[in-house]
């Protein structure tokens, strides 16, 4: 009687063990990116990304912001270019804007958004027609 209970006293502890699983505190959490942001680069990956566009009362599009936090995967110290185009729904080129990153050291992780550093927004003709966006990092 002793040996059935204790056996099922394992097997119910076994159960409920093998259903909780257990959660991973020590891993960065990366928000989902959205669909229409591509980025193109051997030596960062987006721990971050945002698309906003900000439309008037009239529902028209007035202005297409992009942010982007990076996280350094190259193993080494990077300064790089960033060249942040926006494209129609065609693949035609619409807009281009660029930044720089400068030292940044191997395994760091952008913690917040500078409108100077790493967000560009497009206002000029033909922002109603943003489709997509694509980031290229490049090592200078």
């Amino acid at each position: 009687m002793k040996k059935g209970l204790l056996a099922v006293l394992v097997v119910v502890i076994c159960a409920s063990a093998t259903l909780s699983g257990c959660q991973d505190t020590s891993s960065i959490k990366t928000q989902q990116r959205p669909q229409n942001v591509f980025l193109d680069s051997t030596i960062v990956e987006f721990a971050n990304v945002t698309f906003e566009k900000n439309i008037n009362k009239s529902g028209g599009i007035e202005a297409v912001t992009v942010g982007w936090l990076f996280h350094n995967i190259a193993g080494k110290l990077i300064s790089a270019k960033i060249d942040v185009k926006f494209f129609d729904k065609n693949n035609i080129f619409l807009y281009n804007d660029s930044r720089w990153i400068y030292y940044m050291p191997a395994g760091h992780t952008e913690k917040s958004f500078s409108p100077g550093a790493n967000r560009v927004t497009y206002e000029g003709a033909g922002v109603a027609f943003v489709d997509h966006v694509v980031i290229s990092v490049t090592e200078i």
